[in-house]
């Protein structure tokens, strides 16, 4: 089965998180929500929206997921950016070549400036945070989701369906994503 761990942290974008977790769990992941930085499984988001987390991010950082999502929103992200396990988790799922995610603010303050995980890379992101991605040594684009290799980036709650498709795609396979697309009337 495929495993793949949301990292939620608080002030996180509530479309940006449940969009991907949805679509996910329709094409048969098992999709794990993880709290991070917070003592208790609920997190407030930047919207005053609480949602209630499956696990503590302290309890499952060491382990490895077939994908890593990062939801974006502010100060979601910058919490993200802040813990140490957040990063080192990021760059051991990177290191063993599985999909790291981000949407939003995340691609730029997360991905780019605090785990250094798009130099030489393709990525986009929330239009303002998107610079950290040039800054730090990746390729900016405009696109509303791009994939280089093992990385799935993303630019914010607009795209999060095509967000949630992509990694779908790689996952599942681009039929498992036609599938899912087709019966959310995203394609």
């Amino acid at each position: 089965m495929v495993k793949v761990l949301v990292l939620i942290a608080p002030g996180f974008e509530p479309v940006e998180a449940i969009t991907p977790i949805d679509f996910l769990r329709r094409a048969g992941a098992e999709v794990t929500t993880a709290a991070v930085g917070h003592n208790e499984l609920n997190i407030k988001s930047a919207h005053d929206i609480t949602m209630k987390c499956d696990v503590k991010f302290e309890s499952v950082h060491t382990q490895l997921y077939d994908a890593i999502v990062c939801p974006g929103g502010m100060p979601g992200t910058k919490n993200l950016a802040k813990d140490a396990h957040v990063l080192e988790a990021l760059k051991a799922h990177n290191d063993a070549g599985k999909v790291v995610a981000a949407i939003c603010a995340a691609p730029g303050f997360v991905l780019a400036e605090a785990a250094q995980l798009l130099k030489g890379k393709n990525a986009c992101g929330y239009p303002g945070s998107d610079a950290k991605i040039t800054e730090n040594g990746g390729n900016k684009l405009e696109d509303p989701v791009v994939i280089d290799g093992n990385i799935v980036t993303s630019r914010g709650p607009g795209t999060a369906s095509k967000f949630a498709l992509a990694l779908i795609g790689k996952l599942f396979g681009d039929e498992k994503a036609n599938e899912i697309g087709s019966g959310t009337l995203v394609l």
